[in-house]
């Protein structure tokens, strides 16, 4: 029975530190490389809309917290590469420098969402996986 328990108490270990060598292992959500890039221009009422009906909350959301919002200005460098920005607001999926996709213009707080979760399903998010999406929405 002794050789049992010590067979027994050698796997919960061995386990356990393979477990733990895992977890520790896995990507940081916080150094997550995807990022949601907002493409804005000065004095866009669409632009203001978003910032007013979304903006407050995004980052308080699961889709926030997955690809947290970066604003830019049409023509800043992190756009160098991809397809012109014709209408502001334009918002684009990037992972690592790369599009993954974009979402142009601004629908209304009761599209928005909907017109992002497929980019972001294709980019590894899975809906109500983490926190509670704030009910700033």
């Amino acid at each position: 029975m002794a050789a049992y328990a010590f067979v027994l108490a050698s796997a919960v270990l061995m386990f356990g530190g393979l477990v733990a060598g895992a977890l520790t292992s896995l990507p940081s959500r916080a150094a997550s490389p995807i990022r949601l890039v907002m493409v804005e221009e000065p004095g866009c009422r669409f632009c203001q809309k978003w910032h007013a009906e979304i903006g407050r909350g995004y980052r308080n959301t699961d889709e926030g917290r997955f690809a947290p919002l970066q604003r830019v200005r049409r023509g800043a460098p992190e756009l160098t590469g991809l397809a012109p920005v014709i209408y502001t607001p334009t918002f684009i999926l990037m992972r690592s420098g790369e599009e993954l996709g974009r979402v142009t213009g601004y629908p209304g707080a009761d599209y928005f969402y909907e017109e992002l979760r497929p980019l972001l399903s294709a980019a590894g998010y899975f809906p109500g996986f983490g926190a509670k999406e704030a009910s700033t929405r």
